[in-house]
């Protein structure tokens, strides 16, 4: 799920189909180990626009989805099955899931660096970032009944990559986190968190004026775009930087922290 939506294994790595085979992959992986009515499994698939053949439709995918899998009985690890009262159920172990482990690696991650940890939180979120093969659910973006699924990988793979800055920050990797910080900030300008972070880099890299001047650029394009003035946790980091506040500086090793007014 984390890319184009596609099954595999140790000798094959093939797609489902087409977008509304997708959208049913998708929906039984979402609702993993639980069984589906099939109501349900047709919204996901047409929204509000379903065919008086969506029931038909529905049955037609799940049996090509049953093929690929290639599910047979007695198979432990995948099992696609209906329920007695219709719907479908799939079982699969979590592991096994790219979107399901990736959210394991990101609170691991997130747990190693508020431990002061942040060696090993920067190795757990680089490997959880590495899951990624493109945009989440890719060539379902416009697919209304999963807006909602998208945008929350989404915004959890924008949240450990500023985790991992931060714990590159903590290891005194000052360069490498502001080129992670770049792209986020590329990606969405509007967001506050990786500015604060890209800030804490320049200064600790020896950059304070740059550091200054992006405070001063991030405050005109609030205020130009949404009318708002800088957070917080910007306005209170600019102060800091103006008066070299010691707390800024890095204290790179085990017991480092990972918060923009002391890493």
């Amino acid at each position: 799920m984390l890319g184009p939506v596609t099954i595999a294994d140790e000798d094959r790595v093939v797609s489902p189909g087409g977008r509304r085979q997708q959208a049913v992959v998708v929906a039984l992986l979402l609702h993993r180990n639980s069984l589906v009515l099939a109501p349900r499994l047709i919204d996901y698939v047409w929204g509000t626009d379903a065919p008086p053949s969506a029931t038909n439709c529905l049955q037609s995918y799940v049996s090509r989805f049953r093929k690929l899998l290639g599910v047979r009985p007695g198979t432990e690890t995948v099992r696609l099955v209906r329920g007695t009262t219709g719907g479908y159920a799939l079982y699969v172990r979590d592991d096994q899931v790219d979107s399901v482990r990736f959210a394991g690696l990101v609170g691991r991650g997130r747990a190693l660096l508020d431990a002061g940890d942040p060696p090993a939180a920067h190795d757990c979120l680089t490997r959880a970032l590495g899951l990624w093969r493109g945009p989440a659910l890719a060539g379902l973006a416009d697919h209304q009944p999963l807006a909602a699924e998208i945008a929350r990988l989404e915004e959890l793979r924008r949240s450990a990559a500023e985790g991992r800055a931060a714990a590159a920050l903590a290891l005194g990797r000052f360069d490498e986190a502001a080129a992670g910080l770049d792209e986020l900030i590329r990606d969405s300008p509007l967001r506050e968190r990786p500015r604060a972070l890209l800030m804490l880099a320049l200064y600790r890299g020896g950059r304070q004026a740059e550091a200054l001047a992006l405070y001063r650029a991030t405050r005109r394009m609030l205020i130009d775009e949404v009318g708002v003035e800088p957070g917080e946790e910007l306005a209170r980091l600019q102060h800091a930087i103006l008066r070299r506040d010691p707390a800024l500086e890095c204290r790179t090793g085990r017991s480092a922290r990972s918060s923009p007014s002391g890493v």
